[in-house]
């Protein structure tokens, strides 16, 4: 006899409440006996289960009390025929209801009948009567119970896998659950084989191999497991790791061999639920890739975690590999593998913890961009250099627009350290920091000797021409003296309108890229003298020490003294106080004053003149720069504009008030980098600078000159920046490296108002800085055949002649399906649908013709360049650019923000403007 459970009773009482909410006396006919306790709780309400073997027994339990919530179950083997109407009457529907699971379980899910590939299972019946859910099943769909209704249910009920439709991703977040698996691994044999299989019908035949390793693993290994089959699984690997494929197997996967693409199913998933995880910063995620290294580990197949792009290893492996092929480069002058390089650099940047090393990818970034810049630089006149020789006085040098002899002036030598220079210190020191895997690091070191072995050669001849020119007494218009800037800069601008000077002592050319590179993409732009492209270099007192350049800026003239001396020459400057409104004249802040108890960001007081539309003129120093060169050397630095504590309340500050900002330097720097100690006996010197006395040494250079404002205008001073003469620090100034003379003066608007004359300024930056290689792409597309070209008609009746409907092409070099397009009519329809500010004709010339001499694919910034476009509006354009050429939201014309990468599909642009043959 089948003995009634409470799991019965309690889905017989559930079933019988769907139709009678308020029925509180059920009987129940069972030819087995109730044998459990008489009264069960579950969750609020109560049950009193009594055993009736006769009509006296049920009219006992009927006269008994009961509360609200307590529900009388009678269960009885009689037949209704033998209780008398007296009874019946007190029970749910005059009745006694059957014990039978399926016909429950019916009732519960309101069905009328039930699929039989579920009624074959008698467990199934029970189960569901065993995990009624609080507020009940929902009702069968068409009244039809089924197993796509049944199964997530009891799966969900169970444990706890959540899923109308389950695929590999969510099982194998489900396996994450370490209290889900116990439970499945605790369940019965018959839910779990036919849960494993119905799973399977639903995910693929993997999910039974995954199923597997969660019922017989004590860990929650599915996940990691699936990292690691993208090492041992892999495309790359096969043939190679057949016996860490049989380790794999015999120790986790039950000694069964799947398919390599079930694997590599398998691993795709485990990776999608990773990045799912990868944003939380969670301690799972890294517990579990970390696992997946060990898994790798047990199985011997560490060495080639660089397949995976999860795994931790496999980041650094490929991190090595960058490391190998860099310096095959710049050992061995191996120019062929440059192409390898840059695929490893590729690799590195797909792996998923390159989102989590930005600092560390950066660094690879500057190694790139310095073996560009080697490569087109050396290569033709300075090859000795990559191998380890001398370079000859005769060798060329190339700036961004091609090869250049040597400068020749000095002028010309400080104005390619501004626009070339600094870009390659900014590149090279950022490499001083090396990299945890020593491979690499070592790479670095080796690169970074190779760069400033060429930049000492250029500082050698920077500071030939230096002397030269300072002997001469010389001055000239292309290039400031520190004493001249507010004269030249500032006065002309205050003028016209309110300007803030900020004065980063110490602030290099390096830095000043870095710096610009931050704050110009917040709501800042560069903007450029009257009738130049690029402002002109500044350039330090001799020595560059702050006392005398920064005094001698502030002042507008050549002197030596203090914060007194420099506020009170600040306020009396002629020129300044010319353009200055009465009573309010140039007012300076030194960096005791920039911050109050009150505001420990910026002073009230500096808030309150900046915003003052009276005070025309307001200048601050800061000294971020020249203090990190005191204490900073095991300090990786990245210098934007967060980094300066009190520069976003001054640039705010500024915006608000609509002050154009002049950014301005005393004196740049060098950093040490194994700077030869060199103790000097004489009285009067400085970290990089001595009285002159004697022959200079081999690395040093004698300079005299009116700007020289030592005693006697004249001094030695070292032109290598590998020389010091005080104690040892992070950083020195005084010496005469255009790293230390050559100061940056960027003159930043808020708004497009510009000063009369002034103009935004273009791009600036080398093109190896950003863009591969300067020629064409090998392999370029083959020109798209195109229908035969039929000029348009007008529209009118009769062609007027007084109307020119032929289309403007503009005098650029653009293929032959560039001038098709424009004389489309479907381009024509884009144009008009596109709105306000479409490009123009030549504009799109322009954009597509770079892009189809490239291959269809280039860095934004080189794009913007070509079409001598403002880097900082180009993303306005490109979105117009797209309006109009991605007809019906097909992506012809496409930006791949993680690579900054601009891609042209021709292909799809002929075909959908009805070009092509």
């Amino acid at each position: 006899m089948t003995i009634p459970t409470f799991s019965q009773i309690k889905a017989q009482v559930a079933a019988i409440r769907q139709k009678l909410p308020q029925a509180k006396v059920i009987g129940i006919h069972s030819p087995g006996r109730w044998t459990g306790e008489p009264r069960k709780q579950d969750g609020e309400q109560d049950y009193v289960i009594h055993q009736c073997d006769s009509p006296l027994s049920f009219r006992l339990v009927l006269r008994q009390p009961a509360a609200d919530n307590v529900t009388k179950v009678l269960v009885t083997n009689l037949n209704e025929q033998d209780l008398s109407d007296d009874i019946l009457l007190r029970l749910a529907k005059r009745r006694l209801f059957q014990i039978d699971p399926w016909q429950i379980v019916r009732s519960l899910f309101d069905a009328h009948a039930v699929d039989p590939r579920l009624t074959r299972h008698a467990w199934m019946a029970e189960a569901l009567l065993e995990l009624i859910p609080s507020e009940g099943y929902p009702s069968a769909r068409g009244g039809f119970l089924d197993t796509e209704t049944v199964w997530p249910l009891l799966l969900r009920q169970s444990i706890d896998l959540q899923a109308e439709t389950p695929d590999l991703t969510t099982l194998l977040k489900w396996s994450l659950d370490a209290e889900a698996m116990a439970r499945f691994r605790q369940s019965q044999d018959d839910f779990r084989r036919e849960a494993v299989q119905w799973l399977a019908e639903k995910a693929g035949p993997v999910a039974e191999t995954i199923m597997h390793c969660v019922a017989s693993l004590d860990r929650p290994d599915a996940v990691p497991i699936g990292l690691a089959t993208s090492v041992i699984y892999h495309p790359s690997a096969i043939g190679r790791l057949e016996k860490a494929t049989g380790k794999l197997e015999e120790r986790y996967l039950g000694g069964h061999g799947p398919e390599p693409e079930h694997m590599q199913r398998w691993s795709a998933a485990a990776t999608e639920v990773m990045r799912a995880l990868r944003h939380t910063e969670s301690k799972t995620y890294r517990q579990i890739i970390q696992r997946a290294d060990e898994i790798l580990g047990e199985v011997q197949a560490e060495g080639f975690a660089y397949l995976s792009d999860t795994s931790p290893l496999g980041f650094d492996q490929r991190l090595a590999r960058v490391g190998k092929r860099l310096l095959e480069v710049v050992e061995r002058g191996s120019w062929d593998v440059v192409s390898e390089l840059v695929d490893a650099h590729q690799a590195v940047r797909r792996h998923d913890q390159s989102a989590r090393e930005v600092r560390r990818l950066e660094r690879v970034d500057m190694a790139l961009r310095l073996v560009r810049w080697l490569k087109v630089s050396l290569v033709t006149g300075h090859s000795s250099l990559v191998t380890g020789g001398g370079t000859s006085d005769k060798g060329q040098m190339t700036n961004d627009q091609g090869p250049m002899t040597n400068p020749q002036s000095f002028a010309e030598a400080a104005n390619d350290y501004l626009r070339v220079g600094g870009f390659i210190d900014w590149a090279r020191l950022s490499l001083r920091s090396g990299d945890p895997v020593r491979e690499l690091s070592e790479a670095y070191a080796r690169l970074f000797d190779r760069a400033t072995e060429f930049r000492q050669q250029q500082s050698r001849t920077f500071a030939k021409l230096l002397a030269d020119w300072t002997a001469a007494g010389s001055h000239g218009d292309e290039v400031i003296s520190v004493e001249r800037v507010l004269e030249e800069v500032v006065a002309p601008l205050a003028e016209k309108g309110l300007v803030l000077v900020i004065v980063i002592d110490g602030m290099s050319v390096a830095v000043c890229r870095e710096l610009l590179s931050d704050i110009t993409r917040h709501e800042w732009v560069a903007i450029s003298e009257p009738g130049r492209n690029f402002n002109r270099p500044g350039l330090a007192t001799i020595p560059s020490k702050t006392e005398f350049s920064r005094t001698s800026l502030l002042c507008g003239t050549l002197r030596q003294g203090g914060q007194e001396q420099e506020k009170a020459g600040f306020a009396e400057h002629p020129t300044l106080v010319a353009r200055s409104r009465s009573g309010s004249p140039p007012v300076l802040f030194h960096k005791t004053s920039l911050s109050e108890t009150e505001d420990t960001v910026l002073a009230a007081e500096v808030r309150k003149e900046i915003a003052s539309t009276h005070r025309r003129v307001v200048g601050v120093v800061v000294n971020a720069v020249d203090d990190h060169l005191l204490k900073g050397e095991q300090i990786d630095i990245r210098w934007t504009r967060d980094e300066i504590k009190v520069l976003p309340a001054l640039l705010h500050e500024a915006r608000i008030a609509r002050r154009l900002v002049v950014l301005v330097s005393d004196h740049g720097h060098v950093l040490d980098c194994q700077a030869e100690g060199r103790p000097q006996p004489v009285e009067q010197s400085g970290e990089r600078w001595r009285t002159a006395g004697g022959d200079p040494a081999e690395d040093e250079l004698q300079i005299e000159g009116s700007r020289v404002l030592t005693q006697g205008h004249r001094l030695i001073a070292p032109w290598s920046e590998r020389l010091r003469y005080g104690i040892k620090k992070n950083g020195y100034h005084g010496g005469l490296t255009p790293q230390e003379m050559v100061i940056p003066i960027t003159v930043l608007s808020s708004t497009d108002d510009f000063p009369k004359g002034w103009s935004e300024q273009p791009i600036d930056t080398p093109a190896w800085w950003d863009e591969p290689s300067p020629e064409p792409v090998a392999g370029a597309q083959p020109a798209p055949k195109l229908k035969p070209f039929k000029p348009q008609p007008s529209g009118t009746l009769f062609d007027m002649e007084t109307e020119d409907k032929t289309p403007v092409v503009p005098d650029v070099a653009a293929p032959t399906w560039v001038s098709h397009l424009l004389s489309c009519p479907v381009f024509e329809d884009q144009k008009r649908l596109g709105g306000r500010g479409v490009p123009s004709d030549e504009v799109f010339t322009k954009l597509l013709s770079a892009l189809d001499q490239r291959g269809g694919k280039m860095t934004s910034v080189a794009l913007a360049r070509a079409l001598e476009f403002p880097a900082v509006r180009f993303p306005g354009l490109l979105a117009k650019a797209e309006r109009i050429l991605n007809v019906d939201g097909y992506d012809v014309l496409r930006r791949d923000d993680a690579s900054d990468t601009i891609e042209l599909n021709r292909d799809l642009l002929l075909k959908q403007f009805d070009l092509a043959e």
